[in-house]
């Protein structure tokens, strides 16, 4: 009776590691576009949530999209705002534009023109399509014409020293 103890105990603790050793499934970009296809929004944003808590600039740009419009909560700018900031500072033109927007139409921060302008100019330092360039272009010449002159060459200057930081 004793060996039969201590064999199902050597089988017990045998099998437990198996048990532990499975590894998580990890989620994708794929897995969000997939939600998103399939109108699975919640999913998605959570997908999202994970993905760009583990600094993924793609996500934080989309994460962002989600707070900014409110797609699956209601709109929280200041969320969308720390996203966008995030995918940012990793060189994510797309999420330049989206501060760009969040600063020059005062959500969730104070009206500022100058650093509206200041992300344009950063978003068009980007590599961008040529169609998208000039879109840029036309909206940070024509902020400009809002701004002083400290104010753009400000800009200008950040503009030169940005270094995408990956996080």
């Amino acid at each position: 009776m004793v060996r039969i103890a201590i064999c199902l105990a050597l089988l017990g603790g045998a099998s437990a590691p198996l048990l532990v050793a499975v590894p998580a499934y990890a989620v994708t970009m794929d897995d969000v576009r997939q939600a998103m296809a399939e109108k699975r929004s919640f999913d998605a944003f959570q997908y999202l949530k994970e993905l760009a808590e583990a600094g993924d600039a793609e996500a934080q740009y989309e994460l962002a999209g989600f707070y900014h419009w409110g797609k699956v909560t209601a709109a929280d700018f200041t969320k969308a705002r720390q996203w966008y900031e995030r995918a940012a500072r990793q060189g994510n033109a797309d999420a330049m534009l989206g501060l760009a927007v969040i600063y020059g139409h005062g959500q969730g921060v104070p009206q500022d023109k100058a650093a509206s302008y200041r992300w344009l100019v950063l978003a068009s330092s980007q590599h961008l399509d040529s169609k998208d360039a000039a879109r840029i272009a036309i909206a940070r010449d024509d902020l400009a014409k809002h701004l002083s002159a400290q104010q753009i060459e400000a800009a200008l200057a950040e503009a030169r020293s940005f270094v995408p930081q990956p996080e």
